[in-house]
C-alpha cells in the first residue's frame, strides 16, 4: 500500500493504497519515529524489538499513529484483540472511562437482541370502544396506542419512501368498515414508556434537530418534520418553502428573501462576465417548548433547494394530528378534538376496545439494522426504553440504564466503572471504556445464535451507511465493518476487520477532548484502520 503523507501542518489526505507491504511499513516507522521525537507524553511507545516480529512492528505503527501531535491535549483509547487467539495486538488507555457517542449504539442493540430477540416485533393498535351506526359514524373516539415502535411511519421502512403509507392504510380500513364520520376525537396515547421525553446530558442546543428528537412510546415519522427551501420567483420576493409531512401541526415565520446571482467578471482571453447562482445563507430553526419554525437568509435567484430536519415537540399530539388530517383527506370527518392520553381524566378501557387497524414493525433484527447503518438516535432510545418496560417492568431511561448495567455484568463488564445515561451516546454522561467495547465484540462474536444479525447490522467501509463514504478504493473498503460515533470534540469507531492473513479482529478506537477538527481525527483512525487491515504475521 502507499500512503501520502502531507505537511503536518495540514490533514494528511489518504490515496487509494496498493499492497505494498514493505514500503508502508518503512513510511509508517518513519512517521511513528518522527512524531515520538516530537510529543511522547500521548502514550508509551514500545521498544523496538526485532525478535518479536511483525506483532512488534505493528505495536511499534500503531503507536506512532496515535502520538499525532495534534492530539497532545486529547486522549486516545484503544484496544484491539484477536477473535481466534484472544490476544490483545495493541492497548492503550484501553481501561479509561471515555465518552463512547453513537459507539454506545453497539450494546443497545446488543442488549436488545440478546434480551428480546431478534425475532421481536412491535404493534401499534388504532382502537375504539364506539359504535358504528348505520349512517357511517363512529360514535366515540378513536385511540392510537404505541409501544414504543421506532419504525411507525419512518420513511426507513416505508416501501415507497412516504411516511403517509401507515395512515392512508389505515384511512382505507375504516373506510371498509362503512365508517365515514367519527363523532368523538382522536387521542393519542403514549402510556406504555413515561412520558419524561429526554436523557439527562443532552445539550440544549441539539433539541430542535432532526438528532435529538423526543421520545415517546407513540412515534410517527421518527418524530421530525423536513423543512425544504428555494428561491422565490423573482428577486426581493420571499423565498419558498414544503413541508413533508404537509401538516398544520407546525407554524412557520419565513423571513427568507431571495437575491441577486452573483456577477463573475472573467478577466482572462477576454471572456465576457458571466452569472452565476452564488451562495444561500438560510438558517431553519424551531424554538424550544413549542412548534413554531423560523427561516432567515437568503437564496439567489438560481440556487438550490436547501433542507433541514427538525425535531417536533410533543410528539404523541404530533402523531395524532397527522392521523386527523390523513382521515380528512380521505373524506373521513372527525367532529371532535385530537388530545393525549396524558389529559385524559382516567385510563383509557383497553380491555373493552375493538382494535380497528394494527401496524407491525419488522423484526427487532431489521431494526437494529436500520438503526446502526444510519446510526438513528431515536431509534436506539425506543430500544433503550423499550427493553427497560420490557425486562423491567418501566420504560424511562433509569429503569432502562439499570437493566443495561446488569446485561453489561453479565458479558464481565465492570459495570461500577460505566455510566449509562440514554440508548443512543448522544448523552454526553455516557462513559465505557474501549476495553468494554471489544469486549462486547468478542461477546456478540461468539455466540452463534446472535453473531450473524449483529455483525449484519454494522456499516460497511465504502459501501453503507455511516461509513458509505469513507476510505474507498483501500483494502479497509468492504473490509471494516464498524460503528461510528461522533459530538463535538469526540470521534469514535468500534467493530470488526480481516487482516491480510485472513485473522479476524474486533477493535475499538475513541478519541476524546480534542480541539482540531474532526477530520484530522478521522484520518487517524483511518491510518490505524489501514495498518490493520494490511497486517499479517507472516
Amino acid at each position: 500500500m502507499i500512503i501520502r503523507l502531507l505537511h503536518r501542518q495540514t490533514i494528511a489526505r489518504l490515496i487509494p493504497f496498493q499492497r505494498s507491504l514493505f514500503l508502508a511499513f518503512g513510511i509508517f516507522l518513519f512517521w511513528g519515529v518522527s512524531l515520538r521525537a516530537q510529543n511522547t507524553s500521548a502514550l508509551s511507545t514500545p521498544a523496538f524489538t526485532p525478535d518479536r516480529g511483525p506483532e512488534a512492528d505493528l505495536e511499534r505503527d500503531l503507536a506512532g499513529i496515535f502520538n499525532d501531535p495534534h492530539f497532545s491535549n486529547a486522549i486516545w483509547g484503544v484496544s484491539v484483540q484477536s477473535m481466534q487467539t484472544g490476544e490483545y495486538l495493541f492497548r492503550s488507555n484501553d481501561a479509561k472511562s471515555l465518552l463512547p457517542a453513537s459507539n454506545l449504539k453497539l450494546f443497545t442493540a446488543a442488549e436488545a437482541i440478546s434480551l428480546l430477540g431478534s425475532d421481536y416485533h412491535y404493534t401499534t393498535d388504532l382502537l375504539t370502544t364506539g359504535r358504528i351506526l348505520s349512517d357511517g359514524t363512529l360514535r366515540g373516539d378513536i385511540v392510537i396506542r404505541g409501544a414504543g415502535d421506532p419504525t411507525f411511519g419512518s420513511t426507513l421502512f416505508a416501501t415507497d419512501s412516504s411516511q403517509s403509507t401507515i395512515y392512508d392504510a389505515w384511512a382505507d380500513s375504516l373506510a371498509r368498515l362503512g365508517i365515514h364520520r367519527i363523532s368523538g376525537s382522536i387521542i393519542g396515547d403514549d402510556s406504555y414508556f413515561t412520558s419524561d421525553y429526554f436523557p439527562e446530558g443532552w445539550t440544549v442546543e441539539d433539541l430542535p434537530y432532526y438528532f435529538a428528537m423526543e421520545s415517546s412510546a407513540l412515534v410517527f415519522n421518527e418524530n421530525q418534520i423536513s423543512i425544504t427551501v428555494s428561491p422565490g420567483v423573482a428577486v426581493g420576493s420571499a423565498i419558498k418553502y414544503e413541508l413533508n409531512p404537509s401538516t398544520d401541526y407546525v407554524t412557520v415565520e419565513n423571513l427568507g428573501t431571495t437575491h441577486a446571482d452573483s456577477l463573475i467578471q472573467k478577466r482572462r482571453h477576454q471572456e465576457d462576465s458571466v452569472i452565476a447562482a452564488g451562495t444561500s445563507s438560510i438558517d431553519i430553526t424551531r424554538e424550544l417548548g413549542g412548534d413554531a419554525i423560523t427561516i432567515r437568509g437568503e437564496i439567489p435567484l438560481h440556487g438550490t433547494a436547501t433542507n433541514q430536519q427538525l425535531s417536533v415537540e410533543d410528539p404523541t399530539l404530533y402523531a395524532a394530528t397527522l392521523l386527523r388530517e390523513t382521515l380528512e383527506e380521505h373524506d373521513i370527518e372527525v367532529t371532535g378534538s385530537v388530545r393525549t392520553s396524558r389529559e385524559s381524566a382516567k385510563p383509557y378501557p383497553f380491555l373493552k376496545a375493538r382494535v380497528l387497524a394494527r401496524y407491525t414493525s419488522p423484526p427487532l433484527s431489521q431494526i437494529v439494522r436500520a438503526m446502526d447503518k444510519q446510526s438513528d438516535n431515536l431509534y436506539a432510545e425506543e430500544l433503550f426504553r423499550t427493553v427497560g418496560k420490557e425486562i423491567g417492568g418501566k420504560g424511562d431511561w433509569t429503569t432502562g440504564a439499570a437493566v443495561m448495567n446488569r446485561y453489561m455484568a453479565s458479558i464481565g463488564i465492570d459495570s461500577s466503572r460505566v455510566a449509562i445515561a440514554d440508548g443512543s451516546g448522544l448523552s454526553r454522561m455516557d462513559l465505557v471504556s474501549a476495553n468494554d467495547l471489544t469486549k462486547l465484540l468478542r461477546t456478540m462474536h461468539d455466540n452463534p445464535k446472535l453473531s450473524d444479525v449483529f455483525y449484519a447490522s454494522l456499516p460497511v467501509m465504502g459501501t453503507d451507511g455511516t461509513l458509505a463514504s469513507r476510505l474507498k478504493g483501500t483494502a479497509a473498503e468492504g473490509n471494516v465493518h464498524a460503528k461510528t460515533g461522533f459530538l463535538t470534540g469526540d470521534r469514535s469507531i468500534s467493530g470488526y476487520l480481516t487482516t491480510l492473513d485472513g485473522e479476524l479482529l474486533a477493535f475499538s478506537i475513541i478519541g476524546n477532548n480534542f480541539t482540531v477538527p474532526v477530520r484530522e481525527a478521522n484520518n487517524v483512525q483511518n491510518l490505524a484502520l489501514l495498518r490493520l487491515v494490511n497486517f499479517s504475521r507472516k
